[in-house]
Parts: C-alpha cells; sequence; structure tokens
C-alpha cells in the first residue's frame, strides 16, 4: 500500500508538472527542434564522403550540379606572381644626410682636438676602433699602429682638407636615393672616389673608415605600406573560376586522390569538411535560432498567439510538414541527368503553407513565415539553393495576397493560378540573371513552379478543413461556407421570418460597406450580420419587420412581457447556434449585437403604466455583454440605423443623416461602445458609410405620368385574367 501511495503521489505531481502550459510550450518546442533537425541533416549527411589526398577512390564521383568552382591552385599561382611584382615602399629619411655629416665632422674634430701625445694617440685608436668595418679590414694596406702614427704626424690644416673632402664626397653619395639594399655598391663607389683624389694612402684609407662607418641610406623600408600594397595585389587578383557541369566525374575508381579534387569536392558540398562535427553544431544554431525569431516575433506582436497551446502547435505543424514535403521532393529523380532533378526544389510548396497560415492565424504572422520557410527551402534543396529560396518567398508572398481577403470559395481555387505565373516569372527572371540561361533547363524549371503553383493551391485546400475542425479555428474560408444562402438556419430565417431576413441582408451591407475603412475584417462582418438575428424564428410575428397584418400583438399584453419578448430573441439565436455547431465568432455576434441596450419603446409604455414610480431599467435592458470587437459594433450601429430609417415616414437625405448621428451617438451615450476599441474618427467614416448607402436605397423615386400608369393597370388586368384561366384549367 505504501509503495503504491508512493507511486500514485509522484505521478501526480509528475503529471502536474508536464500538465503546466509552459512545460508544454517547452515539451512541443524541443519535439519541434528535433524533428527540424533531423530533416536538415538528412539533407546533406548521406551524400558527402570524406577523401584524403592519395587516397584510391572506391568508386566515381560525380557532381549532381552544374556550379562555378574556384581553381585553387591556378589562383594561388596568380597571387604568387602578383606578390613578386609588388615593389618595396620606401620613406625619405630627410635628416639622413646631416647626420652623416655631423659623424664625420665630429670624428676629425675630435683628432684634432686630443691632448696630449699619450693620450692623443690612445684618444686616436679608439676612434680607428670605433669605425672598423669588416669589408674593409680585408683591403686594409694599414694597421690601426701605423694610421695612429699618420695622424699623429698630420697637420691640423691636412686633416681639415680631409674632413671637407670626405664631407663633399658624402654629399655627391646621398645626393642619389640610397637603400640598404643599395649601399654595398654605394661602398664601392666611395672607395673609387676616395682612391682618386691626391692625398697619401693613409689618408685615403681613413678616409674610406670614416666615410663608409658612418653612411646610412637616405630612403627607410617602410613594411607596413609595402605589407599593404602586397595585400592589395593579392586581392587584385581575379579567382581562376572553373565551370563544372551536372553529371561530370569529379575523381574516377581507382585514381588516387589529389590535393586539387578534394578542393573541388569541397566547393560542391560532396567533400565532408574536417570540420564536420563544428557544422552539425552550427546547423543547429541555425534551427535554433530560427526558431527564436518565430517565437520572439509571436511574443512581441501576436501575444495571444503565443500564449495559445492550439496556435503555436498549429504554427509547428505546418511548419513541419511543408519541410517534411520539400525534403521528400528533394530526393525524387525525375531523370537520369542530375541537373534536371536539381530542379525539384522549385516545387517546394511554401505557398500552401504561408496561405494555411494566412487563412487560419494571421496575414502578418504567414508572411514572416514564408521568409523563414523559403530559407530552409534553399538549405534543403541541391543545385543553386538561392534561386530556389527566392523563388519559395515570391510565391507564398503572392499566396497571402490571394488570401488576405477572401470573397468567395473561388478565390482559393484562383489563388493556386497566381502562385503558377509568379513562378514562372521568378524562375524566368532568375535564368536571365544567372548569365548561362540553359533552354530545355528554364523550360522544365518553368513547368515545375507553375505546376507548384496548382499543387500548392490543392495541398491547401485539402488541408484547410481538417486543421479548421482539429483546431476549432473559424477561418475565412469557414465564414464563407456560412455565407451560402442554403445553410439551413439562413432558409428557415428566409421562410419564417422574411423580414428579418431581409433585414439582416441590409444589415450586412452597411456594415460590410465601412468596415475596411476602420481596419475591421469586411467577410466576418458580413456573415455575423446574417446570422445576428436568428433568434427571431421561434417568434417572428412578435418583430415588426415580419408583421404582414395591422394587429400588432404587443398591444395586448404588458410591456414588461413584450420586453421580454423581445431581449429573449438573443438567449433564443445562441441556443439555435449552438445547436446548428456555429463557431463561436458568430454566437458573439448574436450574443452581443445588443450589448445592454435599453427596449425604449416599452420602457416608455411602462413608465406611462407605473403611476407609483418604482420601474426601473433593468427588467427592460438587454443581458449583453456589450460588443468585444469592432465587428460586432459595427452590426449593433448598422442594425439600429436600418430599423430606425426604415420606419422613417419620408426619408429624405437630412431626415437619414439626423438619424444615423443620433443613433451612433446615443449608443455612445449609452456605453455601448466602451470595449470595441472605436475612435471617434471611426465612428465618423461609419456614419458618412451609413448615410452613402442608405441615401442610395432610399433614394426620391420619378413620379409615372398617368398615361403610364393607366398602361400598367390595363396589362395587370389581363395578366389576372390569364392567371385565372391557368388555374381553373389545373
Amino acid at each position: 500500500m505504501k509503495i503504491n501511495s508512493v507511486f500514485a503521489f509522484l505521478w501526480d505531481k509528475i503529471y502536474g508538472f508536464l500538465n503546466r502550459p509552459g512545460t508544454r510550450k517547452v515539451m512541443g518546442l524541443l519535439v519541434f527542434f528535433s524533428i527540424t533537425i533531423f530533416i536538415l541533416f538528412s539533407s546533406f549527411s548521406p551524400t558527402q564522403v570524406m577523401l584524403r589526398p592519395d587516397e584510391v577512390a572506391q568508386r566515381n564521383i560525380q557532381s549532381n550540379i552544374n556550379a562555378v568552382i574556384v581553381d585553387e591552385k591556378q589562383t594561388e599561382e596568380l597571387r604568387k606572381q602578383a606578390e613578386s611584382k609588388v615593389q618595396k615602399v620606401y620613406q625619405e629619411d630627410k635628416y639622413a644626410y646631416a647626420n652623416v655629416e655631423t659623424e664625420i665632422n665630429n670624428f676629425y674634430l675630435e683628432q684634432i682636438s686630443a691632448d696630449g701625445d699619450g693620450d692623443k694617440k690612445n684618444r686616436i685608436k679608439e676612434l680607428l676602433n670605433s669605425l672598423s668595418i669588416k669589408k674593409l679590414n680585408e683591403k686594409r694596406q694599414f694597421s690601426d699602429e701605423e694610421l695612429v702614427d699618420y695622424i699623429l704626424n698630420t697637420s691640423s690644416a691636412d686633416l681639415e682638407k680631409m674632413r671637407q673632402t670626405s664631407v663633399s664626397l658624402v654629399k655627391v653619395i646621398m645626393d642619389k636615393p640610397l637603400t640598404e639594399e643599395t649601399m654595398q655598391g654605394a661602398f664601392e663607389q666611395i672607395e673609387k672616389q676616395v682612391d682618386s683624389v691626391a692625398f697619401a694612402p693613409q689618408a685615403r684609407e681613413i678616409m674610406k673608415l670614416a666615410i663608409i662607418s658612418n653612411l646610412k641610406p637616405n630612403l627607410l623600408f617602410n613594411k607596413e605600406a609595402t605589407n599593404n600594397a602586397i595585400t592589395e595585389a593579392i586581392d587584385s587578383v581575379q579567382s581562376v573560376q572553373k565551370t563544372i557541369k551536372a553529371g561530370e566525374i569529379i575523381v574516377r575508381e581507382g585514381d588516387r586522390v589529389t590535393a586539387e579534387q578534394i578542393s573541388v569536392l569541397e566547393q560542391l558540398g560532396i567533400q565532408r569538411s574536417r570540420s564536420y562535427p563544428l557544422t552539425i553544431l552550427g546547423s543547429g544554431l541555425f534551427v535554433l535560432l530560427t526558431f527564436w525569431l518565430i517565437i520572439e516575433f509571436l511574443r512581441r506582436y501576436y501575444r495571444e498567439l503565443y500564449e495559445n497551446d492550439r496556435s503555436m502547435l498549429l504554427i509547428g505543424l505546418i511548419f513541419i510538414i511543408i519541410l517534411l514535403i520539400t525534403r521528400f521532393i528533394t530526393i525524387i529523380k525525375i531523370s537520369d541527368q542530375p541537373e534536371l532533378n536539381t530542379l525539384m526544389g522549385y516545387l517546394a510548396p511554401v505557398a500552401a503553407g504561408s496561405m494555411l497560415v494566412a487563412i487560419l492565424l494571421n496575414t502578418n504572422l504567414a508572411y514572416f513565415l514564408t521568409m523563414i520557410m523559403a530559407i530552409y527551402v534553399g538549405l534543403l534543396s541541391e543545385g543553386n539553393q538561392l534561386f530556389y529560396g527566392i523563388t519559395a518567398f515570391v510565391g507564398g508572398t503572392v499566396g497571402v495576397f490571394q488570401v488576405h481577403r477572401l470573397n468567395q470559395i473561388s478565390d482559393l481555387a484562383r489563388s493556386g493560378l497566381y502562385i503558377a505565373l509568379v513562378n514562372v516569372i521568378s524562375i524566368l527572371t532568375l535564368s536571365l540573371i544567372s548569365g548561362n540561361m540553359n533552354l530545355n533547363m528554364t523550360v522544365v524549371g518553368i513547368i515545375v513552379g507553375a505546376v507548384n503553383g496548382i499543387l500548392s493551391a490543392v495541398l491547401m485546400i485539402g488541408a484547410l478543413p481538417y486543421l479548421e475542425t482539429a483546431f476549432s479555428i473559424t477561418s475565412m474560408n469557414k465564414l464563407l461556407e456560412l455565407s451560402n444562402p442554403n445553410h439551413y438556419l439562413l432558409k428557415r430565417l428566409l421562410l419564417e421570418a422574411p423580414g428579418t431576413y431581409h433585414h439582416s441582408l441590409m444589415v450586412g451591407n452597411l456594415a460590410e460597406a465601412s468596415a475596411e475603412s476602420i481596419g475591421a475584417n469586411p467577410l466576418m462582418v458580413r456573415i455575423g450580420a446574417y446570422y445576428h438575428d436568428i433568434g427571431k424564428i421561434k417568434r417572428p410575428n412578435y418583430f415588426v419587420e415580419n408583421q404582414q397584418v395591422f394587429e400588432n400583438p404587443h398591444e395586448k399584453i404588458a410591456p414588461a412581457l413584450s420586453a421580454l419578448i423581445i431581449t429573449s430573441h438573443v438567449k433564443d439565436g445562441v441556443e439555435l447556434a449552438r445547436e446548428a455547431r456555429l463557431p463561436q465568432v458568430i454566437i458573439d455576434f448574436i450574443e452581443q449585437h445588443h450589448g445592454t441596450s435599453l427596449t425604449k419603446y416599452f420602457y416608455s409604455r411602462a413608465l406611462e403604466e407605473d403611476r407609483q414610480g418604482n420601474l426601473g431599467e433593468e427588467s427592460f435592458r438587454y443581458e449583453g455583454p456589450k460588443p468585444q470587437s469592432r465587428e460586432i459594433a459595427l452590426v449593433m450601429l448598422a442594425d439600429s440605423v436600418e430599423a430606425a430609417v426604415r420606419s422613417l415616414s419620408n426619408p429624405s437625405p437630412e431626415k437619414i443623416r439626423n438619424m444615423v448621428r443620433l443613433i451612433i451617438k446615443d449608443k455612445l451615450n449609452d456605453g455601448q461602445l466602451e470595449l470595441c476599441e472605436l475612435t471617434f474618427r471611426d465612428l465618423d467614416t461609419i456614419g458618412n458609410s451609413f448615410c452613402k448607402l442608405l441615401e442610395g436605397v432610399y433614394h426620391k423615386r420619378i413620379e409615372y405620368p398617368e398615361t403610364i400608369i393607366k398602361e400598367f393597370e390595363k396589362r395587370r388586368e389581363v395578366s389576372g385574367n390569364h392567371d385565372n384561366q391557368s388555374s381553373e384549367q389545373n
């Protein structure tokens, strides 16, 4: 018993946790996420290979698509050639000559200014040691001791001449561009020029040491600028492209695989890269990103859909079905030619999913999901993936255009023709843009695109009723079915309450005429108006529009009872609607089209009979609730306006306008429009629309001349005699 109790406790906890709205939503997302990952991975995993250089191919590997790839080997050779042609960039050192001249002057001045024989000799020896150059050491004729002795025995005037000559020789050399690469040539030129001057051999060697030791380039190498120049040269090299035809063998069976072939396979998407696990991770992140975009879009702009588990399930179901069909289509092989098989990407039925979302949920959401599904079509297809994605997006968008406002069932079928047409235009346009248009491929692609439009419409029409029933959604398609005059409730209304039937048609026309101008749904308004008074079927004679005799049954009963009968038509209508399984959105019209309005006529009569003054309005008001949407508020206003204008004895345009304004003002002051989000501008638009239509209906008639009237009476007599004869014969 204790074990059973523990299991029962745990089951209750687990069931409670799983039954939470947040938990269900997360689990549903995980399921759809997993399915999407599986569909996406299945599109490329089986077709890839993993080859290594010098490996022997076990089978022929060929391209499935027409593609333009980059010849990496030849492109790299061209880049190296371009790099080798780039010259180094140098920057002028404006202070180079001045620095060299200063160093040479200092060398000679220090020799002249050295004091004392011993100190001077050591000082000059140190100077010579600092000037020793390996390149000159091999050519030197005199040792440091000999040069020191020469300097000690040379006058200051001679040293000054040596200095001046050295400086002048340096100036000649450094007037020309001098770089690190040209320094050796400059050294050789210095040696030749020094050897040509009329000085003692020891003096010439000292001058060589002084000049060559201090000589510097006047052009400095700019590494950064040179690297930039090399980069520009490499970037300017156009990649060498090579066209690969569908069916072309890249690697033959039994051949050794080369690095160049592997590069081609990688560009074609056949070779599985070493970063394959990263590719899988990236794909998973992409799916996660698209799911986040969809969820965030719903959470920000359509929170009622986001919080509705059924709506979220429907979105996920449509999304997954479209991806599954697309994946199945890409597997189909219609020909032995691979390039024709890739054209099946144009058959992806994104438009069907887009139209289903637009009809069942929301138009703007349909546009957004069309974009997401088109991206997946590109990923799931082989060949020119961008073209397939663009065509899917354009076709899906046009499909949403066509079902945005449905007026009749045939609009659904007609949408397929528009999608087929725009697919054909898209495929032809993209083929022209590609620049390498193949007539046979283009014709087949156009045929596939046209078939896509028809099949998308067929798929949408076939799936629509099942999804409507499964998810209890009242779509525009369902509303169009309810607009059929053969619906048995409308038939009963026509036969049992003909005045109410015609009144409902007029209310529908009035409300529909102004619906779109205020952002309401015209179709929903019209259908709601058709059914808003079906409750009058139970007691049609108690409503003035159905009274065909002059006797009014309300004159024989108390005002309170009359008010009860009148207001009960709302409750009766709801009962009839539920029995007929009408959608809740239509039941809302029946229940709310009077709000909590007061039956003023019977309330006024009751006030006249109430001598004690204890009468309240509560028993003379409708139960409500007040209109919760613009559509229902429109029907309320149209209902009251139509009845009021019909009661006018001589409905002139001025009287009609005054009556319309009065009715709208009365509903507004009575608080009946508090919950329907109508603005004063909307009410003004509605009033103008009502007046325009009613003035057209109740326009002034032309009086017929007396002769025409007599002719009509004569024809009526002849017709009547003919009818009597026919009845007698029967």
